[in-house]
């Protein structure tokens, strides 16, 4: 699985203010709260204070990414919003929102597949994120205890002294305080403090951020697919309308920089190999193998037979045979000269039916 790099936040839904539930409130001068760091050495030794997206919840020391059976083998209990823990597992680069619990204490976590392979439960994903919130009048401070020992009960302008010094500490538009880190190219809030009045939230991120798809079960993505279908082939449909008898027009007609939607029923003459004329766009490889194949109208139309495997690699997308009875939804835009005054136009399949089974191509389409 290829992994790209943002910019924290992920999709734009891992804000602190949004996705942890906190509500900016203007600050309450009352609720000033403790002016001290955590004081209890048995914390504090264990913190590093030198960049690692750390924090120690509960006694217990833990850096992101985490893995969050750790946090079930250490008593904490994980909910998601919509569905049971149980029945979730994230496909490869999935991710999902979720809450772990332990008594009366809450902790919000982003759990995300990062196996490029296969899907894995939700109870045994990575956490790349977590939220703690907390009232500054807490009876117990020091559960959640982070950079510099600070934690949630303390009052804003403690919390302000003691991170004004770290790498990254900035003021952000709310009054909170973001400590960011550039990676590679992109600057990342790794730390956010969400100053709330009366309570405080802290959001700690790993800094190994990268593009993640919001789970879903498999039956929705599979109704999502089926409309995708659905309109794929009501597009290509009316695109070949004019072409419907002359799909030379195709060729003759369009500029090059643009491609016909096409559709087809008809039968496979066999499995021919040539070299590709370009309408618009780049095929995969100039010289494939093709199917060529003829319509119930009498003309002949070439099905290019590539695709990119998970390598890059170039190799045959499908297998026909002569006498197949087709169905053929795609994009025409190349084609192929037989002759000087015969060219076949050859279509970029995303879904062919073959003697009844459908056979989808285009992994845009696949609810998967």
């Amino acid at each position: 699985m290829k992994k790209q790099r943002i910019a924290f936040v992920i999709g734009c839904v891992l804000t602190g203010s949004v996705f942890f539930g906190y509500e900016t409130r203007a600050q309450d001068p009352a609720s000033s709260g403790q002016e001290k760091t955590c004081t209890d050495e048995t914390i504090v030794s264990q913190l590093k204070n030198d960049g690692t997206p750390e924090f120690v919840l509960d006694g217990a020391y833990y850096t992101l990414p985490l893995e969050a059976s750790q946090l079930i083998e250490d008593g904490w209990t994980l909910e998601t919003e919509t569905y049971q823990a149980e029945e979730v597992f994230l496909q490869p680069g999935e991710r999902i929102s979720g809450e772990f619990t332990k008594e009366e204490e809450k902790l919000k976590v982003w759990i995300v597949n990062d196996d490029s392979t296969s899907e894995e439960p939700v109870k045994e994903g990575t956490i790349i994120e977590v939220g703690f919130s907390a009232k500054k009048d807490t009876e117990n401070p020091d559960f959640f205890v982070t950079l510099n020992g600070i934690h949630c009960a303390m009052s804003d302008e403690a919390l302000k002294e003691a991170l004004a010094d770290v790498e990254g500490y900035e003021i952000n538009s709310a009054g909170g305080i973001n400590i960011s880190r550039t990676v590679d190219d992109d600057v990342l809030d790794i730390f956010k403090v969400t100053l709330l009045g009366d309570a405080t939230g802290i959001n700690i991120c790993s800094d190994n951020i990268f593009e993640y798809q919001d789970y879903q079960p498999q039956e929705e993505k599979q109704k999502n697919a089926d409309r995708q279908v659905a309109a794929y082939q009501e597009k290509t449909e009316k695109e070949i309308e004019p072409f419907a008898n002359d799909f030379n027009g195709i060729i003759e007609g369009y500029d090059e920089n643009l491609s016909v939607g096409f559709y087809s029923e008809g039968t496979v003459w066999g499995k021919e190999s040539g070299e590709y004329k370009k309408i618009a766009g780049t095929p995969l490889s100039w010289e494939v193998s093709l199917y060529i194949a003829e319509d119930t109208t009498g003309q002949l139309y070439c099905i290019a037979n590539q695709k990119l495997n998970e390598e890059g690699v170039v190799e045959e997308a499908l297998e026909l045979k002569e006498g197949d009875e087709i169905r053929v939804w795609g994009y025409a835009s190349q084609y192929l000269e037989v002759t000087e005054e015969q060219k076949l136009v050859v279509v970029q399949p995303g879904i062919v039916e073959k003697n009844g089974e459908m056979i989808i191509l285009d992994e845009n389409l696949k609810g998967e």
